[in-house]
């Protein structure tokens, strides 16, 4: 804690020159797209199951099949979302739960969730 004692002895010169630097109005910085992990199983024969999208700025950028990393077609959400989980994690992706996405259409037989990211929480991915 700083005391009005520490205030005299630094200075308040001294404070101005630690602030951080102002944004420059003149440049544009482009805003960063939001990143969205998807866990996804599809009903489909020829599908392999489960799978986990990553999408940025609503455009996938890439789709990982899960049943070569343990989540098979036939097997629990949960067991699903673990295995995203720790396929999240070694990409440094840290995923604190899953919100079930309901089209409100349950008879085509997909299954989504979306990954809940902490706030705060860095994506290296």
């Amino acid at each position: 804690m700083i005391t009005n004692r520490d205030l005299d002895v630094i200075g308040l010169r001294d404070l101005a020159a630690a602030a951080p630097p102002t944004a420059d109005p003149r440049v544009v910085v482009p805003p960063v797209a939001a990143t969205e992990y998807e866990l996804v199983s599809e009903p489909l024969a020829y599908a392999e199951g489960w799978s986990l999208v990553c999408r940025r700025g609503g455009r996938v950028a890439w789709s990982i099949p899960l049943a070569p990393r343990g989540a098979a077609p036939r097997v629990r959400p949960a067991v699903a979302q673990a295995v995203a989980v720790r396929v999240l994690s070694e990409q440094g992706v840290f995923v604190s739960g899953w919100n079930h996405m309901d089209d409100g259409d349950d008879t085509d037989g997909y299954r989504r969730f979306a990954a809940r990211l902490p706030h705060g929480a860095s994506v290296l991915a």
